[in-house]
């Protein structure tokens, strides 16, 4: 009869631990899915070439310098395939000549935009 009382002890013990763990971890967890919602909100695939070709990435933050990432001044198409609209600038820091994309939206030649071309240096999604 003791062992049964030290077993169910040990059960509750058990129990409140979980009870205590479950909940943070399910929060952390929450918090996790709730950053990779924002990113999928915030996605944009750009291109070095005109009509999509070539090298491309996809950036899914805002990006104040593309010098450090090898995108400065070479990115001539992009598709938005987020659901936030995404703002190309034409120099760092978010400032210059800009033109933006709406949620679906696409760009096959950034050549189309006054002081475009090749010139992208910062993309801000809002």
């Amino acid at each position: 009869m003791r062992i049964r009382h030290i077993v169910a002890a040990g059960a509750a013990a058990t129990a409140l631990s979980l009870g205590a763990v479950l909940p943070a971890f399910a929060d952390g967890h929450a918090s996790v899915a709730a950053d990779q919602a924002a990113a999928a909100k915030r996605k944009v695939q750009i291109f070095q070439d005109a009509k999509y070709k070539n090298r491309n990435t996809t950036f899914t933050e805002n990006m104040r310098n593309l010098k450090k990432d090898g995108w400065n001044d070479t990115i001539s198409s992009a598709k938005n395939k987020g659901n936030r609209t995404v703002t190309f600038y034409q120099h760092k820091n978010y400032e210059g000549a800009r033109f933006s994309l709406a949620p679906g939206e696409k760009e096959p030649h950034f050549g189309d935009h006054p002081h475009m071309s090749d010139a992208t240096s910062s993309i801000k999604f809002s």
